[in-house]
């Protein structure tokens, strides 16, 4: 995984290779491992930093700024963005805080525990091709459903 990503702080590049667990003696082996160092930074096919997510779902939730001003004050920050990418990191940022519902807490906290982390995917549908798109948030690993918007 190569990338760049665009924080408050200016761009920057990351990049990391996956690896599968060779050693027959472990408990894990055969087990693949994504490259999590790169995942710290943003989320999954997102060229923005996961500061920029939070920048967005604060303004947006604590000050009550609307996509176009929050779109405004990230282009004067030096970050390039339209007022469609804000809406679609502020949906995603309403995802992310859905995956603390209590009733899954327990699946996830076990593939945590055995997988030594967890892997977040968002992904849209549009129903029937057209009208609004669901986004839904899951774990990877386990392919459990944990919000949709």
């Amino acid at each position: 995984m190569r990338k760049t990503i665009q924080t408050l702080e200016g761009v920057i590049f990351v990049a990391g290779k996956g690896k599968k667990c060779a050693n027959s003696q472990c408990e894990y082996f055969g087990k693949h491992y994504l490259t999590y160092g790169v995942m710290k930074y943003s989320l999954p096919q997102s060229t923005y930093g996961l500061d920029v997510l939070a920048f967005i779902g604060w303004q947006h939730e604590h000050e009550h700024q609307q996509l176009v001003e929050i779109q405004r004050e990230l282009n004067q920050r030096g970050v390039e963005i339209n007022e469609r990418n804000v809406g679609k990191l502020y949906r995603q940022f309403l995802a992310l805080l859905g995956g603390t519902m209590a009733h899954t807490q327990e699946k996830l906290a076990a593939t945590a525990h055995e997988h030594g982390g967890l892997i977040w995917a968002i992904d849209a549908l549009q129903p029937e091709g057209h009208g609004t798109l669901l986004y839904v948030l899951y774990e990877v690993l386990t392919g459990t459903p944990v919000s949709a918007v």
